[in-house]
This record gives structure tokens, C-alpha cells and sequence, in this order.
């Protein structure tokens, strides 16, 4: 018996409710109650509020358990409680995904290098008017355009470059060690259930977290990259092995080649965005009739998305195939042993790939994944506003 069942209540779910319920309900709710979706009710944004406090209550192990011992008062976040769009923007990648990918941290890194360069534009000498001088004069008068003067990188600007490529390089190498010892930990798991005969444990367990983490944004792609990246390291682990290492040559051809590969796509993408951007710059958006308007923002914002997972992607790939090496070809670990933890990346790459979602899954996923697109161009937006 709870005290409260108010938060229950606002997600339309049992006080059993088990965790995947309530994630379920709250993403069903969270698209309900959106204001981009209420336009023209008054009491859309205070409804969803509503929903956001209730899911970062119930989503808690600690704060539900509060709850249902002594009610809402006793059950507020330490920090207080986020605001639900900004709460609602966070669930972008899924946190369900941490365990197996880590965290995004490219565009951290890209915004902080960004930040960094138009600091250093900003600081430039104003003329005496007071205003930055907009040409500059070469010892041979020739005028030179301040992008062209910007693009020149101050000595401070390289070194705080390369001071955030550092930490870049630290960061990845902290979630690569973390991730391989979370992953070590799945793949003893998997060697103990083979060797007991109690692989039905394992997969009980590993189809439940699968079910969880495919309604997660991206979920499903997030999957098929897990199973991608641990069907090609493990294959090529194991071929290695049965050819005395002579198929390294061959498969360390084909990874770089795969590499190259990606590279070129998520260059071509970042091109296509280019263009797209440049073409926004040509059009007067004031001018536009709203439906055309909305049209062509979205078009935008969709080129924005794809640029943002194309990079995404690239980063993730990469950071997958160093957590499997570091699996694989540890030489303080038996080659029986990592052949039996490349089997096990091998089986849960096959139970990633057969993922799927139902049709009414996959409607959520999409809407959802649209709605948290347009919380972070609402989010670019104001802070170029507050500029």
C-alpha cells in the first residue's frame, strides 16, 4: 500500500508498475502533454510539467520508494526538479544506453572548440569608433576580409585547441576502460551460463534490457551498431586465431577500408548540411506563409538531425571497436578465454540485430525523437537570442 498515487496517476500506471512501464507511460504522456502538440490549450505547458515531475520521481529507484513511503514531500530531487522541457531534451540517446556506449561527447567537444573560437573573435581591438574595424590593410593595401583574418588561429587559440584534444583523448580512453570492464562483466556472465547449462538465465535477462533499450531514441539503431561492431571484432578474432594471425593482414584491410568508408559519408552528410545552410541563408523566412515556413524549418532542422547522428555514429564505431580490442587481445587473458568472449559478443549481437519494434513502437519512437529535435533548435534559438 502507497501513501500517494498522485504521480501514478498522472502517468496512468499501477503503484506495481515496473520500470519499463513507467518509461513506456511517461513517453506516451510526455507526446500527449507537449505544448508543440496543445497549441491552443492554456494549461498544455502546466500538464506537462506535471508529467516531468512525476516521471523524475518514478523513474528514482531512491525517490520512488520515498514517495510510496511518505508522499511528495519527502520524495523532491536534492537538486530540486529540472525543468521538464530541459528534462525532456536529456532524453535524447536514452541514459539506458550508458552502460553499453558510454556517452556522446562530440559535440561537446566541437561546441567548447566553438565557444573557444569566437571568444577569441570577440576579443579583437576595436577601432576608435568603438566598433571592430570591419577590413584590415596588408603592407601591399590590399584589403583583407574578416573572415578571411579569422581564420588564422592565435597562438593561445592552438593551444587551447590542443589543450581540448587532450581531454578529449583522456575522456575516450576513461569511457573505453569503463565500458570494457561493464562489457568483461556481461561476457564472464555468458561463459558461467554456457558452462552451467543455464543460457536461458542469460537470455531472459539480455531480451529484457533489449526490450527496454530499443524504445529508447535511436534505440533500435543504437542495436544494430552494437551488433555490427561485435559481429566484425569477434569474427575477425576468431578467424585470426584459427589462421595463426595471417587473416589480421586481410581483416585490418577491410576495418580501414569500413573506416574510410564512414568517414566519406559523414564528410558527404556534412556537406549536404553546408549546402542546406547555405540555402537558408538565401531565403527570408519572415516572408514566408506559416504552413511553408513550418515546411521548410523542418526540412532544416531534419538535415541538422543528420548531420548530428551521422557524426554520432562515427565517434560511437569507433569507441566500440577499441572496447572490443582491449577484450580481445588482452595477452594477460588466455586465448581460450577471449575465444569464449568473442562466442559471447558474437550471440549478443545476434539477439541486438533481431530487434524490433511494433508498429504502434515505432510511431512513438518517431514522434518522440521529432519532438526532442525541436527542444534542441528551440534551445540554439535562445541562446543566440541571449548573444
Amino acid at each position: 500500500m502507497v501513501k500517494d498515487t498522485e504521480y501514478y496517476d498522472v502517468l496512468g500506471v499501477s503503484p506495481t508498475a515496473t520500470a519499463m512501464e513507467i518509461k513506456k507511460a511517461y513517453r506516451k504522456k510526455a507526446m500527449q502533454t507537449h505544448p508543440d502538440k496543445n497549441p491552443d490549450d492554456p494549461e498544455a505547458e502546466t500538464k506537462f510539467q506535471a508529467v516531468g515531475e512525476a516521471y523524475q520521481v518514478l523513474s528514482d529507484t531512491e525517490l520512488r520508494s520515498r514517495y510510496d513511503q511518505f508522499g511528495k514531500d519527502d520524495a523532491v530531487p536534492q537538486q530540486g526538479f529540472e525543468d521538464a522541457e530541459e528534462y525532456f531534451s536529456a532524453i535524447f540517446g536514452g541514459d539506458g544506453f550508458k552502460d553499453w556506449i558510454g556517452e556522446f561527447s562530440l559535440f561537446k567537444d566541437l561546441n567548447d572548440a566553438s565557444e573557444m573560437m569566437d571568444k577569441g573573435q570577440n576579443a579583437e581591438a576595436p577601432n576608435s569608433a568603438g566598433a571592430i574595424d570591419s577590413t584590415s590593410h596588408t603592407t601591399s593595401g590590399e584589403i583583407t576580409k574578416p573572415d578571411e583574418k579569422s581564420k588564422k588561429l592565435s597562438k593561445e587559440q592552438k593551444e587551447k585547441l590542443i589543450e581540448l584534444e587532450k581531454k578529449r583523448r583522456e575522456e575516450l580512453a576513461r569511457q573505453v576502460e569503463e565500458l570494457s570492464k561493464k562489457l568483461n562483466e556481461r561476457l564472464d556472465s555468458f561463459a558461467l551460463a554456457a558452462s552451467q547449462n543455464r543460457m536461458d538465465e542469460f537470455v531472459t535477462k539480455l531480451d529484457h534490457e533489449i526490450e527496454e533499450l530499443k524504445l529508447e531514441s535511436f534505440g533500435l539503431e543504437l542495436l544494430y551498431i552494437l551488433a555490427k561492431v561485435y559481429k566484425t571484432k569477434a569474427n575477425n578474432f576468431i578467424m585470426s586465431k584459427k589462421t595463426r594471425g595471417i587473416s589480421k593482414i586481410f581483416t585490418g584491410v577491410r576495418d580501414n577500408a569500413r573506416s574510410v568508408k564512414s568517414a566519406y559519408n559523414l564528410l558527404s552528410t556534412g556537406l549536404d548540411a553546408q549546402r542546406a545552410l547555405e540555402q537558408m541563408n538565401e531565403v527570408n523566412v519572415d516572408e514566408l506563409e506559416d504552413y511553408e515556413r513550418a515546411k521548410f524549418e523542418s526540412t532544416m532542422a531534419g538535415k541538422a538531425l543528420g548531420v548530428m547522428w551521422a557524426m554520432s555514429k562515427y565517434e560511437l564505431e569507433k569507441k566500440l571497436k577499441d572496447v572490443c580490442n582491449k577484450i580481445l587481445n588482452d595477452p594477460a587473458v588466455p586465448t581460450k578465454v577471449r575465444l569464449v568472449k568473442a562466442k559471447g559478443l558474437l550471440f549478443m549481437a545476434d539477439r541486438f540485430a533481431m530487434a524490433k519494434r511494433s508498429p504502434e513502437e515505432d510511431e512513438e519512437a518517431r514522434v518522440f525523437e521529432e519532438l526532442i529535435l525541436g527542444e534542441k533548435q528551440r534551445e540554439k534559438q535562445n541562446k543566440r537570442k541571449k548573444i
